[in-house]
């Protein structure tokens, strides 16, 4: 079976109303990784184990409507859908992540929503907990050795000229936690970066203080 290329809002729609599972990567022409997990689909659409699952990609930044929808806020990302519904998803350049999600779908036919696989927990408590996790913690998207936004990019590249010893979350592995937070906080973009438990702000605020000195004195230091 080959992948399936999408390219527009309808295709999209008229793809994931199938009874079969369908794996869709939403990726990016100018992105290493994304040309990367364009030939693990490939590859998974020619081994008989995945006989049944269909296989498609979709230029996120081509169709932005879809994007939307499916809150894909950077790429790679693999979505997993089954009778129009969305059922998991993989963010990132991880293979053996996307094999195992396909294979524990396929021998659960059942069509359960994400969010209906998390498990109930207080979200207010568990955020008090991550942000709380370390004496500075920064929200962002991706990891200090692979940041996933500029914005990202930036802050951590600030932190470290100071030797700040801080610890990372990313938001992009956990819906409840990336829409959470920003209510809990009050403040709507990330990255978000907490000293002892209070916000001091995002990348406009950090470059600020990092100017006046103000930063510098503040943040904790590696010993």
């Amino acid at each position: 079976m080959t992948v399936t290329n999408i390219n527009s809002q309808p295709e999209y729609e008229n793809y994931v109303k199938s009874q079969d599972l369908s794996v869709i990567h939403f990726y990016a022409p100018w992105a290493d990784q994304c040309s990367q997990i364009n030939d693990v689909i490939e590859e998974m659409s020619k081994l008989t184990e995945y006989k049944g699952v269909k296989f498609a990609k979709i230029e996120a930044e081509k169709v932005p409507e879809v994007s939307l929808k499916t809150d894909i806020t950077a790429v790679p990302t693999i979505v997993l859908a089954r009778n129009d519904t969305v059922l998991d998803r993989v963010d990132g350049a991880n293979p053996s992540a996307i094999a195992e999600k396909i294979k524990q779908h396929l021998t659960n036919k059942e069509t359960i929503p994400i969010e209906a696989c998390k498990p109930k927990e207080n979200l207010e408590d568990r955020l008090k907990k991550l942000i709380n996790q370390g004496p500075c913690m920064l929200f962002m998207k991706g990891n200090p050795t692979n940041p996933r936004c500029g914005f990202s990019r930036t802050i951590v590249s600030i932190l470290d000229s100071y030797k700040a010893d801080y610890q990372t979350f990313d938001i992009l592995q956990d819906n409840d936690v990336r829409e959470g937070l920003k209510k809990f906080s009050d403040w709507p973009t990330y990255p978000q970066l907490y000293i002892n438990g209070e916000l001091i702000g995002g990348l406009d605020i950090i470059k600020e203080m990092s100017q006046d000195g103000e930063l510098e004195r503040i943040l904790p230091k590696k010993s």
